[in-house]
């Protein structure tokens, strides 16, 4: 298979940023490897339970029919002598793709943004960040697209709204592209808001209007212009849209998610915003602030492409440990 943007380094070099930060001594972070041969992989019972739940954000179909192909395809491989891991082939015209590990591989995930959200609502930690990939904001309801397979942002919203001591919840999407997949999942949940900055143009070509709509005005879009920076552009909208729409005198969130991609960055070539890697410490660290310490605070990781080192402005992974830095009490 030829070169990805989609690639599991992605995960490598923010694992290995926030162990180098970590052993200068300079913050406290409990790290969870639940990959199946880890001590802390999940139990058969949690994967069950994120599969209901992706079930309800997703048509049972999809969720099926993805499990049936990357696990058919897999036994295949093991009945020819090969491999278990291979390619199966693209979704969407090459942007997205199932290899015979992409079904477990994004259950797996769902459980991570679940457990991240009952880590956070049971007083186990004062933050949580689920470190996985793909990203899931572009898949909606009935339809994988953009590197995403199942909603992993939607699906924790949802969860969440289930436990007794979660009545309202906040999906705040600060990826370049905007999540469409997200707004239509969430749009049916009147107790769960969603609000998405992005840059307009680009994919996956929608969410063009600045705005709240829905049927339970649960939903907002604060589109950026291209080339914009935090003091160009984004600042303003963060804080004279975003926050507010998060979190106000008429809507007190008892949980915030964070649908946390980082291609906005200006040394990031799927988009053509302008963010630098300290930005991302200043939004993190206003958010906490605009909501209040009495407000949990989940992260999951979305999109961030631009792995290689010394890039003006920052990569993925220094933008990640940015944002683990405003963190720190």
């Amino acid at each position: 298979m030829q070169y990805h943007p989609e690639q599991a380094a992605r995960i490598d070099v923010c694992v290995d940023a926030l162990a180098s930060f970590t052993s200068a001594d300079q913050c406290s972070v409990e790290l969870r490897n639940v990959c199946p041969d880890s001590k802390d992989h999940f139990p058969e019972e949690t994967l069950i339970y994120a599969k209901q739940i992706l079930k309800e954000i997703h048509s049972p179909e999809l969720v099926d029919s993805l499990e049936t192909k990357c696990r058919s395809s897999r036994q295949r491989r093991i009945d020819e002598g090969k491999d278990s891991l291979g390619f199966i082939g693209h979704i969407d015209e090459g942007d997205t793709f199932l290899t015979t590990e992409s079904y477990d591989v994004c259950l797996r995930a769902t459980a991570a943004w679940i457990e991240c959200v009952n880590i956070v609502l049971n007083g186990l930690c004062t933050y949580s960040f689920a470190l996985t990939r793909p990203p899931g904001h572009h898949a909606t309801s009935t339809l994988p697209n953009g590197f995403c397979l199942f909603n992993f942002a939607a699906a924790a919203a949802v969860h969440a709204s289930t436990q007794d001591k979660c009545k309202k919840i906040t999906i705040v999407d600060w990826d370049v592209h905007y999540g469409q997949g997200t707004a239509d999942i969430i749009q049916n949940y009147e107790n769960i808001r969603y609000v998405s900055t992005h840059q307009v143009p680009a994919f996956p070509y929608c969410g063009e209007q600045r705005g709240i709509r829905g049927q339970y005005k649960n939903l907002m879009t604060v589109p950026i212009q291209p080339e914009s920076s935090w003091h160009c552009g984004f600042r303003e909208l963060f804080t004279e849209k975003v926050l507010p729409f998060c979190s106000s005198p008429d809507w007190k969130p008892d949980l915030v998610i964070v649908s946390a991609g980082y291609d906005a960055l200006d040394s990031d070539d799927l988009a053509s915003c302008s963010l630098q890697a300290k930005d991302y410490n200043t939004m993190t660290k206003m958010l906490r602030q605009h909501v209040g310490d009495e407000v949990k605070i989940m992260f999951g990781l979305e999109g961030g492409y631009q792995l290689q080192p010394g890039k003006a402005g920052g990569n993925l992974q220094d933008a990640f440990i940015e944002t683990i830095k405003a963190l720190q009490l």
